[in-house]
C-alpha cells in the first residue's frame, strides 16, 4: 500500500511539472516569439546627431522600458528594427532604478509577459536580446548565476552568464518561455567573464508612478540650467503641456543627506573618479565580515564593481 501510494504521489507530481516541460521554446522558437518586442534605441542631440545607441522592449501597446543611462544628454530618440524607424519620446524617468519608459505612436503590439522575480531560479536559463555595438535582433544565452539583493532583501539585480555589451542597455532578459524577466543594463568589463546584470522585470509596472514623482520633484527644486547639456536631457511631453527638458538627478540629494552606508558614499566617490557616471549609485550586491561589495552602473553599459573594506573602497577588476 505505501508502494502504491508513493507511486500515485510521484506520478502526480510528474503530471503538474508537464506544463512547464511542455511550454519550454528552442531558441528558435523563442527568439521568433519574442524578438518583435525588442527595439533599437538612438538618442540624438539637439542637431539630430546620434549619441550612440541601445536597446529597448515593449512592455504594452505604445510603450517600451529601455535604461536611462541609455538617454543621458538626448534632446529626442529614435526606435529603429530592421528597416523600420519610429520617433519616440520619454514618457516616465525612474532614474533612481535606471528604467524609463518610452510612448511610441504606430508600435505594433508585441509586449511578452513580464515574470515576477520570486519564480526565479539560480541556474534556470535565460536568453539575451538586444543590440550590442549597435547589432541589432543578437541573441544571447546563458544561465541565472545569481539574484542580488540589496539591504531590505529585495532583488536588485539578476546577474547571468549571457553575454551582452555597450548597446545591449535596455535589452530583454528572457526566460524558457519567452516571458520577460528583467532589462538588460550592464557587464562587468576588463579581466571579469559573463558578469553580467539585469534590471528585474516585475520594476517595470511601477515606473510610470516612480516616474510621476521624479518629475513633481524636478519640477519643484528646478533651477536656471546653468550648462546646456544636462545630465539627462530627454524630452518628456506631457497632454495640453510643451516639450522641454527633465533632468532627474538635478534633485538627487548631497551625499551626505542620502539615506546610505558610509561605505556606499566611498564607493559612489571612487566611481566618480573614474568618471565612471556624473551621478553615480552604488547597489549592495554582497556583504560578508566587514566588507561590502557595491554595483555602480556606468554610462558606457558597463557596471563599475567596488569593494569597501576597513573604511578603503577599490574597483575589483
Amino acid at each position: 500500500m505505501k508502494k502504491t501510494t508513493t507511486l500515485v504521489a510521484a506520478a502526480t507530481t510528474f503530471c503538474a511539472l508537464l506544463p512547464g516541460l511542455a511550454s519550454a521554446l528552442t531558441p528558435e522558437e523563442l527568439f521568433r516569439k519574442v524578438s518583435p518586442a525588442v527595439w533599437v534605441v538612438i538618442p540624438r542631440d539637439d542637431q539630430g546627431r546620434a549619441l550612440g545607441s541601445g536597446s529597448a522592449v515593449v512592455v504594452s501597446p505604445g510603450r517600451l522600458v529601455t535604461n536611462c543611462h541609455v538617454l543621458r544628454k538626448a534632446a529626442s530618440v529614435t526606435l529603429r528594427r530592421e528597416r523600420e524607424e519610429l520617433p519616440a519620446r520619454l514618457e516616465y524617468p525612474d532614474p533612481e532604478r535606471d528604467l524609463c519608459q518610452l510612448k511610441a505612436d504606430n508600435l505594433p503590439p508585441s509586449a511578452p509577459a513580464i515574470v515576477s522575480t520570486a519564480s526565479l531560479q539560480v541556474g534556470q536559463k535565460a536568453f539575451a536580446i538586444g543590440a550590442p555595438r549597435g547589432l541589432e535582433q543578437s541573441l544571447s544565452d546563458g544561465l541565472i548565476s545569481a539574484l542580488r539583493r540589496n539591504a531590505a532583501g529585495e532583488v536588485e539585480y539578476i546577474q547571468v552568464t549571457a553575454p551582452i555589451s555597450p548597446g545591449s542597455s535596455g535589452g530583454g532578459l528572457f526566460d524558457d518561455q519567452g516571458r520577460l524577466i528583467g532589462i538588460t543594463t550592464a557587464a562587468i568589463g576588463g579581466s571579469a567573464q559573463n558578469l553580467n546584470f539585469a534590471r528585474p522585470a516585475q520594476w517595470i509596472g511601477e515606473v510610470p508612478a516612480r516616474g510621476r514623482v521624479a518629475m513633481a520633484e524636478y519640477r519643484h527644486t528646478e533651477k536656471p540650467a546653468a550648462s546646456s547639456t544636462p545630465t539627462l536631457a530627454a524630452v518628456v511631453v506631457q497632454p495640453g503641456e510643451a516639450a522641454r527638458p527633465l533632468v532627474p538627478a538635478a534633485s538627487a540629494p548631497a551625499d551626505d543627506a542620502r539615506p546610505a552606508g558610509q561605505n556606499a558614499i566611498d564607493a559612489e566617490r571612487l566611481a566618480r573618479t573614474q568618471r565612471c557616471s556624473t551621478d553615480p549609485r552604488a547597489s549592495l550586491v554582497g556583504k560578508g565580515a566587514g566588507v561590502e561589495t557595491y554595483s555602480i552602473a556606468c554610462a558606457d553599459g558597463y557596471a563599475l564593481i567596488v569593494k569597501c573594506e576597513a573604511g578603503r573602497c577599490q574597483e575589483l577588476k
